[in-house]
């Protein structure tokens, strides 16, 4: 009897279609070059965009909120984010810009400077 419940609980469950899969409950602790760059690209752009503070990169809150949506991912340093991060954005979004310019032809620069009554600028 022992014999046939060992037989029973050995054989592997075959993995159908629409199945959820354990995998599909957790992210993978290690991160591949490629999502590791999309994380930092997007992180820059986030604290940029959002005018947040660089320091908060450090704040184990936020570092316990990167955590929980991927457990592979660490957070850079502060100055990490700001020395390199930060500088190879601006050089990705300068050389998009300097190429669309470069397509274009007869290209006009406006610029639109208004004071206030006390001439402030606006």
């Amino acid at each position: 009897m022992e014999r046939q419940d060992k037989s029973k609980s050995s054989k592997k469950r075959k993995y159908s279609e629409g199945q959820s899969n354990m995998d599909d409950y957790h992210d993978s602790t290690e991160l591949n070059e490629q999502r590791f760059t999309r994380i930092n690209r997007a992180l820059v752009k986030f604290f940029i965009a959002c005018g947040i503070a660089f320091r908060v990169v450090e704040h184990l809150f936020f570092i316990n909120f990167i955590k929980e949506l991927n457990a592979g991912y660490n957070t850079p340093t502060r100055e990490v984010l700001v020395n390199q991060l930060l500088e190879r954005e601006l050089a990705q979004v300068n050389f998009k810009v300097n190429s669309e310019l470069e397509k274009g032809m007869n290209l006009t620069l406006t610029f639109d400077g208004w004071t206030s009554g006390t001439h402030r600028s606006i």
